[in-house]
């Protein structure tokens, strides 16, 4: 097989059993981690960048896939897949529940905005397609099963008896027919050179809406080879994919009518943010989820719809490295090379401390050196700051370490006149003073980042840190992760020991995270670039400060949330600006954050910017600022 780690999006996997192979059930638990049955009853908008794992979702409850899935179980040890599809309610008993059909949208869809009709008009032609496509995805997801089809029984709903005889639910093969005429006729009139005339369509389009969403209750299937138990009966789900690509009046429309309580199928509607307003998003993403709404007025959400958003917040951070560690088994299970090797990723990054090249550490030793001299403390002064630092830490860090506590004792002294020597009760500090300058991790990082601007030290090495530069984001994990898995597999053919040093792995990810921005090419990416390359040159000074007054750095730029507040109104060019930094991963706000008795809005540079420019993945430093700096940033 070829190289899972380069395909990335799971699109590229035709083959419901390649697939299977290289799925993981965290995203699922995760995806569904609060009420599952709330996903199959109502519309679920789920709104997430690329890469965030939406389209993966989809394709794993999809019926081709869990079918391969229920077969295979004999086998091969997909128990564990299947126990979440379990728990997600998209299997019972070993039998499909759920029928799903991921309905991609196509740019026919969109050019039926382009016709010259009325908007109802328009709106009626579109969501006549969606239900007919997905109608027909919906049979021959069945007839690929293994399936026949004139065995197949479409369930109406009650009291629908004359729409239902209609579209000929009687007759499965009927069913399909007619539903193939109506696409037929809708292709003809989107795709023709000189649309017929609004008056015509009675004659040449469909003779009326096709509205199978709100007629069809269930399908019922007397049996799939492969699959115990007999006659099933699933829910049509219809999972319409990349719905960003119809125009927002469209999307809109889609969006609303999709919320109706008279409409039984279960049904999605995936997108990525640029289908929805930036204010919207915004606070979807940084105020109270249960407040969000991205529909129109009247409805409410939960009761009428579910927002699922891909994107997670700090307390998920765990739970993404279990995912990725995961995914990371499975795509390297895939490659013969690693598999006879029993390769697993993390343990081919080594986590063991890099060390400076001697001349590097003497000329460390005579910076320290010349600061402690400047500082005018005394020896016994100087040991005891010393012995603040943990033993067991690495020479070079432990001098850089002394280097910012020698800075950020002398900013604590009081001012001498000058060649006074130290005052006698300043050389003897008392046990609990020592004991209250503890040294903590945040401090650690920020004397390795010194290091890396420094004398180029390595500091992003480790799966960990791996994790972290992903942005919680699965495609971006598996972009930087292949990039190291390249060359474990290169190393591998040659002979070599697959473990990668600290100093392999930093150059490796630099690399790559620079490689990728200098590739982006969403609208606004150069503006974007440029806001990046403002906020990191500032965190970059704040993090190099002598004393390194935010221990670990600073990766964000704050701004007063007061100005927040009226970005819709006086953000000019950075309102869209910021809309696409966020939805593809270059930045991440929080807003409302409290600190130093004022209540500030953080820009916060993504996994890729971070890598890039040599800072933290802490969270909380931050560089103070106001909008107008931001605005004048993106200027050419």
């Amino acid at each position: 097989m070829d190289n899972p780690f380069k395909k990335r999006a799971t699109e590229y996997f035709d083959a419901p059993g390649a697939l299977l192979s290289i799925l993981s059930p965290e995203p699922l638990r995760r995806f569904f981690e609060s009420n599952a049955a709330s996903f199959f009853d109502r519309l679920v908008i789920v709104v997430g960048t690329p890469g965030s794992g939406k389209t993966t979702i989809a394709r794993l409850i999809e019926l081709d896939t869990v079918v391969a899935l229920l077969r295979s179980l004999p086998s091969t040890d997909h128990k564990d897949v299947t126990r979440a599809l379990t728990e997600c309610l998209v299997i019972e008993d070993l039998r499909p529940r759920i029928l799903a059909y991921r309905l991609a949208t196509t740019p026919d869809m969109r050019d039926i905005w382009e016709l010259p009709y009325s908007t109802k008009v328009k709106a009626s032609l579109l969501r006549s397609l969606i239900q007919v496509r997905s109608v027909l995805g919906w049979l021959r997801k069945i007839e690929g099963a293994g399936a026949d089809l004139s065995q197949v029984r479409i369930v109406a709903r009650e009291q629908f008896e004359v729409q239902a005889k209609l579209i000929h639910v009687e007759d499965t093969l009927a069913f399909r027919d007619y539903a193939r005429s109506v696409e037929a006729r809708i292709f003809r009139i989107v795709t023709a050179l000189v649309p017929p005339a609004e008056h015509q369509l009675t004659e040449i389009g469909p003779q009326s809406t096709y509205e199978a969403f709100s007629i069809i209750e269930a399908i019922r299937i007397p049996a799939i080879a492969g699959v115990d138990g007999g006659e099933i009966t699933m829910r049509p789900l219809s999972i319409i994919d990349d719905a960003h690509e119809l125009h927002p009046e469209q999307f809109a429309d889609v969006e609303q009518w999709l919320q109706g309580r008279e409409l039984k199928v279960a049904r999605w509607l995936v997108t990525r943010v640029d289908a929805i307003g930036h204010d919207v998003f915004r606070h979807a993403l940084t105020a109270d989820p249960e407040r969000a709404s991205v529909s129109a007025a009247g409805s409410t959400r939960d009761r009428d719809w579910v927002l699922k958003l891909m994107q997670k917040g700090t307390a998920d951070k765990r739970a993404f490295k279990a995912t990725v560690k995961d995914i990371s088994k499975r795509y390297i299970e895939q490659m013969p090379t690693l598999r006879r090797q029993s390769i697993r990723l993390e343990d081919c990054l080594s986590t063991k401390d890099p060390v400076l090249p001697s001349a590097d550490m003497r000329q460390l030793a005579t910076a320290v050196k010349k600061v402690i001299e400047d500082s005018g403390f005394a020896a016994k002064r100087v040991d005891l700051v010393r012995s603040w630092i943990p033993a067991e830490l690495p020479d070079d860090t432990r001098q850089a370490l002394l280097r910012i506590l020698i800075h950020r004792e002398s900013r604590r002294s009081p001012q001498t006149e000058l060649f006074a020597s130290e005052p006698e009760e300043l050389e003897s500090q008392p046990d609990e003073q020592a004991a209250s300058r503890s040294v903590n991790a945040s401090l650690i990082a920020g004397a390795n980042l010194q290091l890396l601007h420094d004398y180029g030290r390595p500091f992003y090495y480790g799966f960990d840190r791996l994790a972290d530069a992903s942005s919680e984001n699965i495609e971006q994990f598996i972009q930087l992760a292949g990039a190291l898995v390249d060359n474990v597999e290169t190393r591998i053919v040659r002979g070599r020991e697959p473990r990668l040093e600290a100093k392999v792995q930093n150059e490796i990810l630099i690399r790559q995270a620079t490689s990728t921005i200098e590739r982006w090419n969403f609208p606004h990416s150069d503006a974007v670039r440029r806001l990046i390359e403002f906020i990191a040159s500032r965190c970059k000074v704040r993090t190099r400060e002598p004393n390194a007054p935010l221990d670990d750095g600073a990766n964000a730029f704050g701004i007063p949330q007061s100005e927040m507040d009226r970005f819709q109104k006086d953000g000019g060019n950075l309102v869209v600006v910021l809309h696409y930094a966020l939805a593809y991963n270059a930045l991440s706000l929080t807003e409302n954050y409290e600190c130093k008795r004022r209540t500030w809005c953080l820009f916060q540079l993504g996994g890729l910017p971070i890598l890039k420019h040599g800072l933290t993945f802490g969270r909380g430093g931050f560089c103070e600022g106001h909008l107008s700096e931001l605005i004048a940033s993106i200027g050419e």
